[in-house]
């Protein structure tokens, strides 16, 4: 685990004391055990999927959920790694699945990169996943199933992996925040605004 002691609030925080790194959900870190075993399930036929796309297609599965409806499909507190942003518990759950028999890895070779695949062993339990938290799972999976894992992690540095550092936890209200450029109008808008409030930039 990677996860280090609290530093001093950054701005985000400063700005929101109400930052949620982990939203309780029935059955807790069960929840995440069961939607690795999904995911890895579900891309097994892959010519893609290992380790990094795993964290990955949690991450959207996740951010996006509370995005759209205010509530994620894991809870689970995630973290910024330099390779994108990962489930802190994601390192003793898998030894935990691994240990159970329930996951086990295959090593692919593509050009000079050796892909750890995770291959599940064991059937996911889905009781307590209502059929809306499968469609977020679905529909990551689908957005990354032609990525390498290079590419699903240069996807992941958006904005809401850019105002951590490696080791510091990623609120979920970082999932409002778009990296997606304002456009001419908006940004048109926003200057009129800006003077008339007289406001001046140098």
């Amino acid at each position: 685990m990677i996860l280090r002691d609290r530093e001093p609030m950054t701005s985000f925080e400063k700005y929101d004391q109400r930052a949620l790194y982990k939203i309780d959900l029935p059955e807790g870190q069960r929840r995440l055990k069961e939607a690795i075993l999904y995911v890895a399930e579900r891309c097994a036929s892959f010519r893609y999927f290992g380790l990094i796309k795993l964290n990955k297609t949690l991450w959207r599965a996740d951010f996006r959920s509370f995005y759209e409806r205010g509530q994620p499909v894991t809870g689970r507190q995630y973290q910024r790694l330099e390779k994108g942003p990962a489930p802190v518990e994601m390192p003793p759950l898998l030894r935990e699945l691994g240990s159970e028999g329930h996951l086990e890895y295959v090593s692919q070779k593509y050009g000079l990169v050796v892909e750890r695949r995770p291959v599940a062993k064991g059937r996911p339990v889905l009781n307590f996943f209502s059929q809306e938290d499968l469609d977020y799972l679905d529909e990551s999976i689908a957005h990354y199933e032609h990525m390498t894992g290079s590419e699903s992690s240069d996807e992941s540095h958006g904005i809401a992996w850019k105002i951590r550092k490696d080791g510091e936890p990623i609120p979920y209200q970082a999932a409002y925040f778009s990296d997606k450029p304002l456009s001419k109008d908006k940004l048109s808008e926003l200057s009129e605004q800006g003077r008339a409030q007289g406001w001046n930039s140098k």
